[in-house]
């Protein structure tokens, strides 16, 4: 890996260790409030001082945490004179025998050992990357030096976005902390403002939160802009920040520009004068102001993720409308490359082509079956079918649930094995109890005996289908799927099963229109050896939260089904035989 990569690596492990200690810090608030209802009990009777007593060795604790043990000896002698005065022996005992063994304060000294560390190791690989760069390189001065640097972190960060194409230095321009930009790629007719000035302040701000120095005159002009914005951040959530040799002055931790021994002495001084409610106040203060600056480090990150995502959706709509054969579906991406109806576009292009990828190592032929297993319904809205299939890659798109109708894991399982056909469909209520409706009455009167086409449909009008993931965790669909293949056989060669199951960390595909899957489907297969006919395993039960549709036209396009339909198939399925190819 990089050097740039792994520093990028650690900036998202610091972020991660720093909200963790701000959640122990909440922890050890209610451990202090807690800790005082139980000198309100008969042990601390008769002695108005215990409760500071014993709160002190709290603190000496809390600041043992943050100071490396300087503060223990003082607090600590605090707490001892408070004893004397009326705490009992087995009561300061008792306390101060919780505060070894908490396991709270344990697990809060490490993070913040591990958060040090971390915060060490970004600082050698900043010096590293920089000392790689020059080493390899004569600069004319300290700006081009700072740009290659710059270079190389954007390049990580936009390799963690899912771009992999370079980028070009040459890009930022001589006064690459003004109005220029940079495209991020080599071609010169792709928007040269795909990062803005402000994300530009934005990696600055993170990167000098980290106490990068830059060398040169207009990137100092770039980082002082971004520590600018940094302490407006910072000051809003209550901390006091200051310059120090051109960067920010770091206290007690990488990246937390405050000032941490006056909050110690805040918290110290509130104990000692009996107010433990408010130092324990302070503890949940300190912590929401830690994890409005992860927040905010995060934001930065994320804009420019979103910056390059931006870019690569432009890149993916470009390259669809040059292979695209119909006119009305290129004058429709071309309308519509700037809209949100894209957003999810490049994360959906990802999730698939790691599918893609891995499918490309096995016994397929370059035609294949894919079966798309997700969750669905229609709404609201109608689309011409041909919008389904972009570009020649996809060479069909067939749907197998009639109009307002839902499907079983059976029904998934028999269409990705190849094996359900027109004749095994069976209809029923999906309603257990209060349907006057017998099942007979929701199979569709005319049921066409064939499967619903999309590229026998052409520019007919459909409903827009939105799919949505399986939740393996709450719902049992792809686990009877899976037990289905255990039982029966798996889906054989030529057969390609994709179940929108998403990662942990993504959230950006909750609701996806299914004209998004095909379109990153068919780019992503534009790149593979394969061409595919898609097959959609989902519900199609009207969720429009307007105007239904109009049902006689829905019958007539294909078939549609009344209200609480479930179409599953009989058990001649599995009787069928599998056949490859």
């Amino acid at each position: 890996m990089a050097t740039a990569d792994q520093l990028l690596e650690r900036i998202f492990s610091w972020i991660e260790q720093r909200e963790r200690c701000a959640e122990k810090l909440r922890k050890l608030a209610g451990e202090l409030e807690s800790l005082r209802e139980k000198c309100n009990g008969s042990e601390c009777i008769g002695s108005s001082v215990s409760v500071a007593g014993a709160a002190c060795l709290i603190g000496a604790g809390v600041a043992t945490l943050f100071t490396g043990g300087a503060a223990a000896p003082f607090l600590g002698l605090v707490g001892g004179v408070s004893s004397g005065v009326g705490v009992t022996v087995s009561l300061a005992t008792k306390l101060t025998e919780h505060l070894k063994s908490s396991n709270t304060m344990k697990d809060a000294q490490k993070i913040e050992q591990k958060s040090n560390d971390i915060g060490e190791t970004i600082q050698r690989l900043l010096k590293k990357l920089k000392a790689e760069k020059r080493g390899v390189n004569s600069f004319a001065d300290s700006d081009e030096l700072d740009r290659h640097v710059m270079t190389e972190i954007l390049g990580a960060m936009a390799r963690r976005s899912g771009l992999t194409r370079p980028i070009n230095i040459s890009s930022f321009g001589d006064g690459w902390g003004g109005a220029r930009g940079f495209t991020g790629l080599d071609s010169p007719q792709l928007n040269p403002n795909l990062i803005k000035p402000e994300v530009m302040t934005a990696v600055a701000g993170v990167l000098i939160c980290f106490s990068f120095q830059a060398e040169g005159k207009a990137s100092k002009l770039l980082f002082a802009k971004g520590a600018e914005q940094l302490i407006k951040t910072v000051s809003s959530a209550g901390f006091k920040t200051f310059l120090k040799g051109g960067g920010l002055a770091v206290g007690g931790a990488v990246g937390l520009a405050f000032a941490l021994s006056e909050a110690i002495d805040n918290w110290k001084d509130l104990i000692e004068k009996n107010h433990v409610t408010e130092a324990s106040q302070s503890l949940r203060d300190t912590a929401d102001a830690i994890l409005k600056i992860t927040r905010t480090l995060r934001k930065q990150l994320d804009d420019i993720k979103k910056a390059f995502q931006r870019f690569q959706r432009k890149s993916l709509i470009e390259f669809a409308i040059e292979n695209c054969e119909d006119e009305a579906v290129r004058r429709w991406l071309r309308v519509n490359s700037e809209s949100d109806v894209f957003s999810q576009l490049v994360d959906m292009f990802h999730l698939l082509k790691k599918h893609i990828d891995e499918e490309e190592k096995k016994d397929h032929s370059n035609n294949v079956h894919i079966t798309f297993d997700a969750h669905g319904c229609i709404g609201d809205l109608m689309i011409p079918a041909s919008r389904l299939l972009p570009l020649p890659s996809i060479t069909d798109v067939i749907l197998y649930s009639p109009w307002n109708c839902s499907i079983t894991a059976d029904v998934a399982y028999g269409v990705a094995t190849g094996r359900m056909k027109p004749q095994h469909r069976v209809f029923y209520c999906r309603k257990k109890d209060g349907c006057h409706i017998p099942d007979e009455k929701h199979r569709p009167s005319k049921l066409p005996d064939h499967w619903n086409s999309m590229k026998k449909a052409g520019d007919q009008k459909i409903p827009n289908i939105t799919v949505s993931p399986l939740e393996p965790s709450r719902d049992n669909v792809w686990k009877e799927f899976q037990s289905l293949s255990k039982q029966h056989g798996p889906p054989g060669r030529n057969h390609i099963v994709i179940p929108f199951i998403l990662p942990a960390e993504s959230s950006s595909l909750k609701r996806v229109p299914f004209f998004i899957v095909t379109l990153a489907l068919s780019l992503v297969l534009l790149s593979s050896r394969f061409k595919a006919t898609v097959h959609l395993t989902a519900c199609l039960s009207d969720s429009s939260a307007e105007k239904k549709f109009d049902q006689e036209y829905l019958k007539q396009q294909y078939a549609c089904t009344i209200d609480n339909t479930l179409m599953t198939c009989s058990p001649d399925m599995f009787k069928e035989s599998l056949k490859s190819g």
